[in-house]
């Protein structure tokens, strides 16, 4: 359980109305609720501001403009925060004036009525339900921070780990290729053999570094739909990035009516190359082809990537988006384990989803999709 300072679980009091605020007080405390009273309206929002757990109102202190003012206090909340509010209302027969009231107290969000004359307990029970939901709103306050500082530092490791790292391994890299060029002749067939491994490692090592970068720079995308884009120009780019390798095995990429998406052209470039290569990558006897195309549902554009590859057994269709998640040995297929989970960290920032679906031996089809 996170713990919370007194003023943030305390409960603000608006009952202007004869003694309702001290009874309400002394109700609270004999369930050990911590409370404040405030005068009026203004004085409500600046105790909420300064710090509190719920509040109780007073329907009739609820005037019409305080009714806005608090309505655009609670809007202005960061997205994690929804302030319980428990609002006493008068007693007797539903009437269209009353209702039409009820309704609009009920647009200010998480909101509870309880009719006067109350019981203590139906008070203290509505309080302590919610100071339990925004204790877990606090909560997931504390995860977020958490978690935001946790991806910083992945950030900065990451980027400590190019610079810093890749430095030495360029020079395992030089000084095995100026050991092959000098002394090559007087290897023996194991001394090269060993020597390949050196620089198989350290080539391996460097891209594994790239990746993890691409990765953690992912996690720095603004939370936000940038102006569209036409993701054809994406698709092109990535094409023309693994034009060695689509000529190599000779692979028909075929490519449909391509929409426009709200991402960044370099973000949806990289989930392009990272789909077509592994659709390339992991190709079985059979020419490779590879079929690209976008289809619209509601307000997002659903891509595929089709391919008649070696394909996934079901039950590794969620593991293999996975930071370092391989299913083969790099002697069979080369790679870092990283581009479907640079993919899935890019998807995700822009709010929508990824997946495959697949059988082995009949190739596989991913699924990525973005806002319009």
């Amino acid at each position: 359980m996170f713990r919370r300072t007194a003023k943030e679980m305390r409960v603000v009091i608006l009952a202007p109305v004869g003694r309702d605020a001290q009874l309400l007080a002394a109700t609270l405390a004999a369930v050990k609720i911590e409370s404040d009273t405030a005068a009026n309206g203004e004085l409500l929002l600046t105790k909420l501001g300064e710090g509190a757990g719920a509040a109780i109102i007073g329907e009739e202190a609820l005037k019409v403009e305080y009714v806005t003012l608090l309505a655009e206090w609670l809007t202005s909340q960061p997205p994690w925060s929804d302030m319980p509010l428990v609002i006493l209302t008068s007693s007797g027969r539903p009437t269209p004036q009353s209702q039409r009231r009820a309704h609009e107290l009920q647009t200010l969000g998480n909101v509870t009525f309880i009719e006067r004359p109350a019981r203590p307990e139906t008070v203290q029970t509505a309080l302590l339900a919610a100071l339990r939901a925004r204790q877990r709103q606090y909560e997931m306050r504390s995860r977020q921070e958490e978690l935001l500082r946790v991806n910083a530092d992945l950030e900065e490791f990451a980027h400590s780990a190019s610079h810093d790292l890749r430095e030495p391994i360029r020079s395992i890299s030089v000084y095995a290729e100026i050991i092959q060029k000098h002394y090559g002749n007087v290897l023996d067939h194991k001394g090269t053999e060993y020597l390949g491994f050196v620089r198989s490692a350290a080539a391996r090592m460097e891209t594994l570094l790239e990746d993890l970068l691409c990765y953690a720079q992912a996690a720095g995308i603004p939370d936000e739909f940038p102006e569209p884009i036409f993701a054809r120009e994406a698709l092109d780019a990535a094409l023309e990035n693994l034009a060695g390798s689509i000529q190599d095995c000779g692979a028909n990429i075929e490519v449909g009516d391509m929409p426009h998406v709200r991402i960044r052209l370099a973000h949806l470039q990289q989930v392009f190359q990272n789909l077509i290569g592994n659709a390339i990558k992991y190709r079985n006897e059979a020419q490779p082809r590879v079929r690209v195309e976008a289809r619209k549902e509601d307000s997002w554009w659903v891509f595929c990537i089709e391919d008649n590859g070696i394909g996934i057994s079901k039950e590794y269709e969620e593991t293999i988006f996975g930071i370092f998640k391989r299913l083969h040995t790099n002697q069979a297929y080369s790679g870092t384990g990283m581009g479907l989970a640079i993919c899935k960290r890019v998807i995700e920032r822009y709010r929508g989803r990824i997946w495959v679906e697949s059988q082995p031996g009949h190739g596989s089809s991913f699924f990525f999709t973005l806002p319009s």
